[in-house]
């Protein structure tokens, strides 16, 4: 070894072994800081230090993947659980984790609804941010299926020391015209036109499996759920329903719903969906494809079926002979 290697050798292991600052090198070398700089620099260059992160990490290539496939703007994957009933609560965590991260004074968070969203306020840590909370849909909500969307929205304020507006409307009234009286209502066009403003919003993707949100909130019958699956329906975002590109399927329900549009969804910056699970993985690939989210919070099995999804869809190349 030479004294060069030995120099670069022994900076590195002061400096990521030992832990010393590089003034506290420099002293003890007897020579400038900016010399220390240069020699860990070139430590890291040469080779002479390399760096192995220890912690699995299959995570951060999955994030990365979704990012570029789908043309995010950011993606959060998190391990599976081990118990499928854990997941909602773990992706939950994760979105806690996630927005916690864009809190910030007078920042205005727009709310959709389901029982993946109800888990977030649970992880939220304290925060004296002061944001505003503003439902982006009517109130919808069953103690048995484990989320209101009014509870979800004050929470998250009490939270952060924020704010919280709630449309007072069911998410479905009961007809065309009980709609368009409630949208004329200053109180209610005032939290919708809010909420279409908002800077970030959160959102759940929903399938139309025999799952389906709305089917069990009594808002629709089986008949319905039928046929919007005859019709190519995969999923929906606050009731707003597509098909597997992303583009929007009618639906009986539309005249009668309570929330902000998907164009009106899409001028928002930052939109959060937080989905997960094999049976939703149809649904969230027609989300992506239809631009109805920049931000995916979801776990590693489904990361995974999801761009799976995508390659089989995908044509082979120009100059492929398959």
């Amino acid at each position: 070894m030479t004294d060069r290697d030995d120099l670069l050798a022994r900076v590195a292991w002061l400096y990521y072994v030992e832990g010393l600052t590089q003034q506290e090198i420099g002293d003890r070398l007897n020579m400038p800081r900016v010399k220390v700089t240069r020699l860990l620099q070139q430590a890291r260059d040469e080779g002479v230090v390399e760096f192995r992160i220890a912690r699995p990490t299959a995570h951060l290539a999955l994030e990365q993947e979704l990012r570029q496939v789908f043309d995010l703007r950011d993606a959060f994957v998190v391990p599976t659980p081990l118990q499928p009933a854990r997941l909602r609560t773990a992706l939950g965590e994760a979105a806690a984790r996630y927005l916690q991260n864009l809190f910030r004074p007078g920042l205005v968070v727009g709310l959709g609804m389901g029982r993946t969203l109800a888990e977030i306020p649970l992880f939220v840590q304290p925060h004296d941010a002061q944001c505003v909370f503003v439902e982006m849909v009517g109130g919808a909500g069953r103690s048995d299926l484990g989320f209101d969307t009014y509870n979800v929205s004050w929470q998250l304020a009490e939270c952060c020391g924020g704010t919280a507006e709630h449309v007072f409307t069911p998410v479905v009234v009961e007809s065309a015209q009980a709609r368009a009286a409630l949208l004329q209502a200053p109180q209610i066009a005032a939290a919708l036109q809010r909420a279409a403003q908002s800077d970030v919003a959160l959102v759940g993707i929903g399938n139309t499996g025999d799952d389906m949100v709305l089917y069990h909130l009594g808002y629709c019958d089986y008949g319905l759920v039928q046929d919007l699956r005859r019709r190519g329906a995969v999923g929906d975002i606050m009731g707003h329903f597509f098909d597997e590109q992303g583009r929007p399927v009618a639906c009986p329900l539309q005249d009668r719903l309570i929330a902000i549009s998907l164009e009106q969804l899409h001028a928002i910056p930052t939109v959060i969906a937080v989905a997960g699970g094999q049976d939703k993985t149809v649904a969230i690939l027609g989300a992506l494809r239809g631009k109805h989210a920049n931000v995916l919070v979801t776990d590693i099995v489904t990361a995974r079926a999801v761009l799976a999804g995508e390659r089989d869809a995908s044509p082979p190349d120009a100059g492929s002979d398959e």
